[in-house]
């Protein structure tokens, strides 16, 4: 393969940068120039174009973050980084280690939050630029090892998200057909199909790295796409450069921060879940005994809380136990609470990533759960709107349901009419996104050609080594992904045939799909791969279920196909949601592309394998009713692939919520998260939105105040530097809570799943010695990261050098 070295382009320096004329207006003003704005591009300031052209402007000072987003400043700080980037960028295989390894173990932690809320969100980016910043590491080398940890953690996405579909539809009665499950899985089979998936996944995110390279000067340098919330991070790699600060101790400080919170919600979620009472046939945690014995005459507190929730008045049975919904009857017609389910549910991490989002962000994420309670599942029930009973293979009046009184009707109309609303808005909402940006498909093979051209790019450089990954490789790896998928399926079991079309619909799907989801994640922050993984499920058993016959294979292994496919999609374009963080930071610091490739890259492996192992173990512990886990997609690709490989469920509804994405993604440009959203219960978003208008309310209240006392006495920019430094903390708190659930649960969920291990589970011996596991699992885990503290110095006296004797070439 031939190398491009500096010499092939005229090289141009930062203080010569060329300014496209169309970017500046011929208004002037008495402040300079201005620059017209784009769809994301702001104007450039007089100071900040001065400072580039005489090339004083430099990485993190202030007129850099006067600038970003200017394209102007983005392609000055390329050619910047084409000269100098070989000084700062350097590559250090044990930081790098350390991202992954990181990255790695949270994407354990990352697969239950998905299962549990439907959000595939981690606190491992958070963590390993805190021990970064601990370790005095500069911020380049903070970046880069952070890049190793997002790709570790984002690499079993589609595990998380569409492959526990595979165990649901052959466990779940919900999902049985009159003859059984659509699905049967024998000794052997999900082994098989998680070999596949896993090693399939592999490529796949090496895959979704390299595609967008391509794109990476087209929009992050030519037109920069905004990334909304990505400042933050930036914030955090300046602080990390400036030891006077005192950020190293703030780093320290934080560490000890998410530990600590980490242990009080690990406290918090015992008290509320771990089954510590036993009594006869009962298990019991601490606050469900508590509220199953406290009564005031007739009425107990399990009326209005049970199982975590606080929830709306529902009455008790005679031992105590909460009947958990207020049931529908002719008799209590009246009651509006008989018609939906509210309450909030007593989970941190629901809090902590409304924190995160702020209120705006969570109320849009909210409003489909709120429209999907309020307004669809009371009609549904007052209407008497018949739903599809598979026992029966008929529609049944709802309010038939209330003579046995064995459900709530609110839940059986959640269930079986609104959440096929709530998948056509997740479907809509992604096509109608899609839609939207036909501009960039007119356009984008275009960019495609002229970076394989050459043309504004560099990739090798003589005497120094590589600047950017080099282009040639892709069309390489695309073929090899091609001949590997091929090789994976069919040796996997699959025909030959359907391989192929796999292959094929990988290659272009992740390629066109990736980039739109990238897009889109570049404009509003979030990337859709729900609502991009709905449409190649959708894509995939259409050819698999119409042309079965013609590609040898049965119904089964055609839902099979497309489930595994759809994973191995979704792992894929979540790699390239993931890199486009990492670059844009690197271009502000002066980092190499082509080491923040190579870190990515590094992290798939690992991360897939942990991740994926995690996420099918819960869901195994789902799909056989040993925990209790939302899992939103996963429940949503089961119910898709029974309508389509049965036609049962309701098309109508389907369609409806098909428009109703539409609309919402027209109006907010969020249809999918509406779509998600009405796919939850009210118990668990409430959380969410307390979460978001508690920061916006702190802010107002206690933040801003003393930002501004600081602004007066020591300046804007030691102002913002203490914001920032504020912020984090409550970062911190919120990564804590996030870290201490998601713990709890993996261990919650490997005890139970050793409970059907156990010869009798309900002995006192077992008690004692389940007892004693959990404690010592916990004391061993404590034991190791007060150890790993230790060596890095977030605890005592540090044990390492300084970042400027020990940087590592």
């Amino acid at each position: 393969m031939a190398k491009k070295s500096a010499k092939d382009t005229p090289k141009k320096s930062p203080k010569s940068v060329v300014i496209n004329p169309s970017q500046v207006s011929s208004d002037e003003s008495d402040s300079g120039p201005t620059v017209q704005r784009s769809a994301y591009r702001q104007p450039v300031t007089a100071k900040g174009l001065k400072a580039i052209e005489d090339g004083s402007l430099t990485w993190l000072d202030d007129e850099m973050y006067n600038n970003l987003n200017t394209g102007v400043l983005e392609q000055y700080l390329e050619e910047k980084n084409l000269e100098e980037s070989f000084e700062v960028s350097h590559w250090s295989p044990s930081k790098v280690m350390i991202g992954i390894a990181i990255g790695a173990i949270f994407s354990g932690v990352t697969a239950y939050i998905g299962l549990k809320l439907g959000l595939a969100i981690s606190a491992a980016w958070y963590i390993a630029y805190l021990l970064g910043m601990a370790l005095k590491w500069s911020p380049s080398e903070v970046n880069i090892a952070t890049s190793a940890t997002t790709g570790a953690t984002h690499a079993s996405t589609g595990f998380i998200f569409t492959f526990p579909a595979i165990f649901l539809l052959a466990s779940k009665a919900q999902y049985s057909l009159a003859d059984g499950p659509l699905i049967t899985l024998e000794d052997g089979e999900a082994f098989r199909l998680a070999f596949i998936a896993i090693v399939a996944s592999m490529f796949a995110g090496f895959l979704g790295v390299m595609y967008f390279i391509i794109f990476r000067r087209v929009w992050l340098v030519e037109d920069p796409l905004p990334l909304p919330g990505f400042e933050a991070t930036l914030k955090m790699l300046d602080i990390a450069s400036d030891v006077n600060t005192g950020a190293v101790e703030h780093a320290r400080e934080s560490l000890k921060t998410i530990g600590l919170w980490t242990g009080i919600t690990m406290i918090g979620m015992f008290l509320i879940e771990y089954p510590i009472v036993w009594l006869s046939d009962k298990k019991l945690s601490v606050m469900d005994y508590l509220a199953e014995t406290l009564h005031v005459g007739d009425i107990g507190l399990a009326s209005f809380y049970s199982a975590g929730k606080i929830h709306q008045p529902a009455g008790i049975y005679e031992d105590g136990s909460s009947k958990k919904y207020t049931q529908w009857s002719e008799e209590t017609a009246w009651n509006p609470f008989a018609y939906t389910y509210v309450g909030v549910a007593l989970t941190p991490s629901m809090f902590a990533i409304g924190w995160f989002m702020k209120t705006r962000v969570a109320f849009l994420v909210n409003l489909g759960t709120l429209v999907g309670w309020f307004i669809l599942v009371p009609l549904a029930v007052f209407l008497n709107f018949p739903v599809y009973d598979a026992q029966y293979q008929a529609n049944v009046p709802i309010q038939y349901y209330a003579e046995d009184g064995a459900r709530a009707l609110q839940m059986i109309a959640f269930s079986k009419t609104v959440r096929t609303i709530a998948i056509g808005s997740i479907v809509g909402g992604g096509m109608f996104g899609l839609a939207k940006m036909w501009r960039t498909f007119a356009n984008i093979f275009k960019d495609i050609g002229a970076a394989f051209k050459g043309e504004g790019s560099q990739e090798y450089m003589e005497g120094k080594g590589w600047y950017e990954w080099p282009l040639m490789h892709i069309p390489i790896f695309m073929g090899l992904t091609f001949l590997s998928m091929i090789l994976i399926f069919w040796v996997g079991g699959f025909p030959i045939a359907a391989a192929v079309i796999f292959a094929t619909v990988l290659i272009m799907t992740t390629f066109l799909l990736g980039a739109i989801a990238v897009r889109v994640m570049g404009e509003t922050g979030i990337e859709p791969v729900s609502g991009t993984s709905f449409i190649v499920l959708l894509m995939l058993l259409g050819i698999f279920l119409n042309f079965d016959a013609a590609l040898g294979l049965n119904k089964q292994d055609a839902v099979l196909l497309g489930l595994v496919g759809t994973t191995v999609f979704g792992s894929a374009i979540s790699m390239s949601g993931t890199v486009i963080g990492d670059y844009k930071n690197s271009l502000y610091i002066g980092n190499r592309p082509y080491h923040i490739s190579k870190g990515n890259i590094m992290g798939v492996v690992p991360g897939a394998i942990i991740g994926a192992a995690v996420a099918i173990f819960l869901s195994i512990q789902l799909a056989e009713g040993r925990i209790d886990l939302i899992a939103p997609q996963a429940n949503a690709f089961a119910t898709f692939s029974v309508i389509f490989a049965e036609g049962q469920g309701d098309l109508t509804l389907l369609a409806l919520g098909f428009l109703l994405g539409m609309f919402v993604e027209w109006v907010t440009g969020m249809g999918t998260s509406f779509g998600l959203g009405m796919y939850l219960d009210v118990p668990h978003t409430l959380p969410m939105l307390i979460g978001g208008y508690s920061r916006d309310k702190w802010e107002e209240k206690k933040l801003k105040p003393k930002i501004e006392a600081i602004k007066e006495e020591e300046g804007a920019t030691a102002a913002e530097k203490k914001r920032a430094l504020i912020l984090l903390s409550t970062f911190m708190v919120a990564a804590g809570l996030l870290t201490g659930e998601a713990f709890f649960g993996t261990e919650s969920s490997i005890l139970s799943f050793i409970d059907t291990l156990v010869a009798d589970p309900n002995s006192t011996g077992w008690y004692i010695g389940r007892m004693a596991g959990f404690i010592g699992l916990n004391v061993g885990i404590g034991w190791i990261i007060y150890a790993l503290f230790k060596r890095a110095g977030v605890i005592g006296a540090p044990k390492v050098l300084d970042a400027e004797l020990v940087n590592e070439s």
